[in-house]
């Protein structure tokens, strides 16, 4: 039985810490939100290329998410289907069609690139569109 005179020992002199435990492996958490970063800027890359790359083939728009065809709106077929004989002048109506959203649903990269397409099959109007736009034709 233990002597009652002296004092008894129930705790450390150091005080409990207060709080959630630390956590044992911050590093291991900062490399999994690094890698899942990684991961969204990669896949945010693949879609961008995959959204703009141009057809594989002839006589249809620009290849869209995944591989398919992008439809060609009814009223741009005469228009695209003289453009892809080499029309510059249709090419151009093209692009002001995409910029403007005339008939089509606006998308100003697209026209873009449909004016650069007839600057640089020798339509004057087009370059001139380009310059007021504030670009230079490639």
């Amino acid at each position: 039985m233990p002597d009652p005179s002296l004092p008894i020992r129930t705790a450390d002199t150091q005080p409990m810490p207060v709080g959630p435990p630390p956590n044992p492996h911050p590093r291991r958490l900062r490399s999994w939100i690094g890698g899942i970063i990684a991961v969204l800027i990669l896949a945010g890359a693949a879609l961008s290329y995959l959204r703009d790359r141009p057809s594989a083939v002839p006589g249809t728009e620009p290849l869209g998410l995944f591989g398919a065809a992008k439809p060609i709106p009814p009223n741009l077929r005469p228009y695209y289907d003289r453009a892809m004989a080499g029309d510059a002048s249709a090419m151009r109506m093209l692009g002001t069609m995409y910029y403007n959203g005339l008939n089509v649903p606006q998308d100003t990269k697209e026209g873009i690139r449909w004016y650069r397409k007839a600057a640089a099959a020798g339509s004057v109007a087009a370059g001139k569109d380009l310059e007021q736009l504030g670009l230079a034709p490639e």
